[in-house]
């Protein structure tokens, strides 16, 4: 999923190994479909449209709740997580990477308060996965909502705490308890993104940094990888959406830049609150060398946000200012071209 621009692969590069892995434990399995479980649908809703603080609000009322739901600790916890990132400057879009003015913002410092209740919420949600496995080792629920708390701990660890090694060691404990959820159930395919998105990320890193983390025994498979994620993607339920926007970043990743504005494009339309998916899919359109497309869509974000449509008025300035400075500049390149 700004130093990550919307989940930017190119946020990870040039920081060390540890900081390469950072989509994998950041992105991995945020919430299940908005169509997969009634009591978490409205709370996954606002996160898929990256309504992170309304989220949080669901989610905070459904542990109260459901106090001993695994799952609902999980989800409040990621939305608190993401929130606090939104906040940090770290989720926002790539579509204004080059922009001078855009970049300049200054990101605050972390709220130690708000990462002692990530880190709370998230143990507690550990715990209750871990209590139903010593009776129940083969639990569905219980081993896949563990691998997502220790992938989101990871990401906590390394982009927050910037606990780089900690990170590491995490985030291999999440796609250890994933590959457990696919041996015990192998119909269950959601339970494997995890994996997935882990052998992707370590299976693309540099050949040094490959080797530096393969002498621990620590390797990831590229192709392996982006076929998990891709599979998730078409035959997944409550993994699905969440599996489709890593696909799109793999088929960014890949250079694959039509099919990724496609992807997001799709998303667009799924969740269109989230104007994120939209400048993204512009993004894409301008990499393939389509800029007739890029400005068309470009432009209708820009009235969306004049016109206050799909709450796309909560557009901050500073995202405003590039947007319009991004129609500016494509629409004089397409004169000259």
């Amino acid at each position: 999923m700004p130093g990550l621009r919307f989940l930017s692969w190119a946020s990870c590069r040039g920081r060390g190994a540890a900081r390469h892995v950072c989509v994998s434990v950041l992105t991995v399995l945020a919430f299940p479909s908005a169509h997969a479980t009634d009591r978490y649908a409205i709370g996954n809703d606002h996160y898929f449209n990256r309504e992170f603080e309304e989220a949080v609000q669901w989610f905070g009322e459904l542990v109260e709740d459901e106090p001993e739901d695994p799952t609902a600790r999980f989800l409040l916890g990621k939305a608190l997580f993401y929130r606090e990132l939104h906040r940090l400057g770290m989720v926002g879009t790539s579509a204004f990477g080059h922009d001078r003015e855009y970049n300049k913002f200054v990101k605050p410092k972390p709220d130690p308060k708000t990462g002692a209740l990530i880190r709370e919420t998230l143990e507690k949600g550990r715990l209750l996965c871990e209590q139903r496995l010593q009776t129940r080792p083969e639990d569905k629920e219980a081993l896949y909502t563990l691998a997502r708390v220790l992938a989101v701990r990871s990401g906590f660890e390394l982009m927050v705490r910037k606990a780089y090694f900690k990170a590491l060691g995490t985030g291999r404990s999440a796609r250890a308890a994933s590959y457990r959820v696919g041996k015990f159930h192998p119909d269950f395919v959601d339970g494997l993104l995890v994996a997935g998105l882990d052998e992707y990320i370590l299976g693309s890193l540099p050949w040094a940094v490959r080797t530096l983390i393969a002498l621990s025994g620590y390797r990831g498979n590229r192709r392996k990888g982006e076929a998990i994620i891709a599979h998730v993607a078409s035959e997944g339920t409550v993994s699905r959406d969440e599996a489709r926007v890593l696909y799109a970043l793999v088929h960014r990743k890949e250079r694959r830049y039509a099919e990724a504005a496609a992807a997001f494009h799709s998303l667009a339309t799924d969740f269109p609150r989230a104007y994120t998916f939209a400048l993204e899919a512009a993004a894409m359109h301008v990499a393939a060398g389509e800029k007739g497309k890029a400005v068309k869509v470009f432009r209708e974000v820009e009235r969306k946000r004049s016109a206050r449509e799909d709450t796309y008025d909560r557009m901050p300035s500073r995202v405003a200012a590039a947007l319009a400075r991004r129609i500016q500049d494509l629409a004089r390149e397409l004169r000259t071209d």
